[in-house]
């Protein structure tokens, strides 16, 4: 069924006023899975339709052997669209831009007004909020990567340096498309990582310093972007790993409860 935008718009107010109502339940409902409000996470961000094409495309390239180097270079600016699209797809937002930098890397910047019931439910959910000054951040600034490889130290440091630098008062939150992920950073199918280094090192100093997360989100992630709900559910994850530091990779959000115990106590919670 198809709704007009002054439905759209009516369903949007209703969803935010219910997760209003939840918060007088429990401070923060979008760290607890049980809360409820996972159920209304999917109205806050309706991916576009032209991410599938774009995430099939990506596919395709992954399963290329031996790319030529024009078919590295398009895959560049396909991670570039998919991160595009993939913000778009976010409630709220009012400036959608391109910064580039002195080094000429062009990142991308998503902030709105915090007058914008929808904009401040989404910082809410993301935990964009400057303790010092009780207030929200703005806005998010993201770069993609499609590399052979992982994002190296200079490249994670220079986007925590141009958060601290640029946009102090602004952004709360900084966010990586890669392939591959990021130096140190545990993936999928690995066991507990107990060592800290690498880029991974720089992304716990940095929060520790100024309490911004740098998350980043490899291509396991970004083939999910295509649900609704999904960007804020797997930026929720990384978030959450950052405070909690369990040296383990976020779990795919078709897990709806992320599980995290020894192997003794599983097979109770399996049962």
């Amino acid at each position: 069924m198809h709704l007009d935008k002054k439905s759209s718009d009516e369903i949007r107010e209703v969803i935010i006023e219910a997760i209003d109502v939840l918060k007088f339940r429990n401070e923060n409902p979008f760290r607890d899975e049980k809360s409820g409000v996972d159920q209304l996470i999917p109205y806050l961000y309706q991916p576009k339709q032209e991410l599938s094409g774009y995430l099939d495309e990506l596919k395709v390239f992954l399963e290329t052997e031996k790319p030529a180097k024009i078919e590295k270079q398009q895959a560049g600016y396909l991670l570039e669209k998919i991160l595009l699209l993939a913000f778009m797809g976010l409630e709220g937002y009012s400036e959608i831009k391109s910064y580039q930098s002195a080094s000429h890397q062009h990142d991308l910047l998503i902030s709105g007004e915090n007058t914008n019931k929808a904009w401040k439910t989404v910082c809410e959910a993301l935990c964009l909020r400057d303790s010092q000054k009780n207030q929200f951040y703005r806005g998010i600034l993201c770069e993609a990567k499609a590399i052979e490889g992982s994002v190296s130290v200079n490249t994670f440091s220079r986007l925590c340096h141009i958060i601290n630098m640029e946009f102090q008062d602004t952004v709360g939150l900084g966010v990586f498309f890669t392939i591959k992920g990021a130096t140190g950073f545990p993936k999928r199918g690995d066991t507990r990582n107990r060592c800290v280094r690498d880029a991974r090192l720089c992304q716990i100093i940095h929060y520790a310093r100024s309490g911004k997360k740098v998350i980043v989100l490899d291509k396991d992630d970004i083939f999910e972007l295509n649900q609704s709900g999904a960007l804020i559910k797997i930026l929720i994850r990384k978030i959450k790993e950052i405070e909690e530091l369990t040296g383990l990779p976020t779990t795919s959000i078709d897990n709806v409860i992320d599980v995290d115990l020894p192997e003794h106590l599983k097979d109770l919670y399996n049962d």
